[in-house]
């Protein structure tokens, strides 16, 4: 009998699925917020939504906030807030639109776009070294010094813009946005990314790095989030440029702080300040590479909204650093600063996204969806208290 019941023993992982569920309620809200939506307005839609033309111009349209909400969420795990981002788009994005026009750049062909694309960068990176240094080392409250820089950064834009449109961009530069890889190599490059996802997991487990939950989750979100994605760029035209430079962006942050000292300094600034000082965390110099990456990340998310619209208006990225906030409190969190990751940012971005795609589908004005945005950020807030709370 013991030998019996030995073999009908359940497997480990049967075991660890009731475990799974309990350790990942709070990371599946985001996850089942998504489908919920998505499934709304494929019905308010009479099955237009879930099309693959739909879903891959949606990829695109998210691209601008992924990457603010990246920098945004390694700014808030460190308890801090970032107000500018939306202006210092504006800036960079004038910045490399001037330099393709008035210039000349648009004719230098891909060396002039990778130019336009470099002071953009630049432009942004200054930015965001500015704001750490104030809030690193003059130890002003980040609230204020990102005011300020909002301010600053948007007169900037009217200044050396004459308050005028910029346009239009070299065809170099704007195929950041209109060009595609090929259905066939988007197969390949999701097949492997799918296939590294999973051998990854399994290398973590088998190294004692990681819980069989955790290896068991993870593996299934990689697994259906490249099945998705199959369909909807397969589907249609292939990855566009701009959502393989958002996604890589997001990849490295992802790995930053979740196998880098620079991302455990992140969280451990987030959680507790002073016992990271006491702790010899390096909290000045951590705090001034993170706004300045954040930066950066604006500089690039200027010279995407550039290449969508084809030209720079000095209105660009206005309420940008509300939809990143949004985003990232959605996906998870913390705004009190050492709880959250770049995968909750990721679903709070997608269902931003599909609540603007999905409303803009079914006809509902702009004016209504600001004011339904504003409740889900508030709501977003007050299930992050009540977690914390309890």
């Amino acid at each position: 009998m013991e030998s019996i019941s030995r073999t009908l023993k359940p497997l480990p992982w049967l075991e660890a699925l009731p475990k799974m569920w309990k350790s990942s309620s709070r990371s599946l809200i985001p996850v089942l917020s998504l489908i919920a939506c998505a499934l709304l307005f494929q019905y308010l839609s009479d099955g237009a939504f879930l099309t693959p033309r739909n879903l891959s111009n949606l990829s695109r349209q998210v691209c601008i906030n992924l990457t603010l909400a990246v920098g945004m969420t390694m700014v808030i795990l460190s308890s801090g807030i970032d107000l500018s981002v939306g202006s210092v788009l504006a800036l960079s994005g004038m910045v490399g639109a001037i330099t393709q026009v008035s210039w000349g750049w648009a004719h230098l062909g891909a060396s002039g776009a990778m130019l336009s694309f470099l002071c953009a960068v630049l432009v942004g990176g200054t930015a965001g070294a500015f704001t750490g240094f104030s809030v690193s080392r003059l130890k002003i409250t980040p609230f204020i010094v990102t005011l300020g820089m909002m301010v600053i950064c948007r007169g900037l834009t009217l200044i050396i813009s004459g308050a005028q449109a910029v346009a239009p961009i070299g065809n170099r530069l704007g195929s950041l946005s209109s060009d595609y890889v090929s259905p066939e190599r988007s197969f390949f490059l999701l097949l492997i990314a799918a296939i590294a996802g999973i051998l990854l997991q399994a290398y973590r487990y088998w190294r004692g790095t990681a819980p069989l939950t955790n290896t068991l989750r993870n593996a299934v979100y990689a697994a259906v989030f490249c099945v998705i994605a199959g369909y909807v760029f397969c589907g249609y035209r292939g990855i566009p440029y701009m959502v393989f430079l958002a996604v890589s962006c997001t990849a490295i942050a992802m790995y930053a702080l979740k196998y880098t000292r620079f991302g455990r300094f992140i969280y451990a600034i987030g959680g507790n300040r002073e016992a990271a000082e006491l702790s010899g965390v390096p909290v000045a110099q951590t705090l001034w590479v993170t706004y300045f990456v954040m930066g950066l990340l604006a500089g690039l998310a200027g010279l995407m909204d550039i290449a969508r619209v084809n030209g720079a208006v000095p209105s660009a990225g206005d309420l940008a650093e509300l939809d990143a906030i949004a985003a990232v409190v959605i996906g998870g969190t913390s705004l009190m600063g050492g709880v959250g990751s770049i995968v909750g940012t990721l679903f709070g971005v997608l269902i931003m996204g599909v609540l603007n795609n999905g409303m803009s589908l079914v006809g509902i004005s702009e004016h209504y969806q600001k004011v339904f945005k504003g409740i889900v950020i508030i709501l977003a807030v007050y299930m992050d208290l009540r977690s914390k709370k309890k």
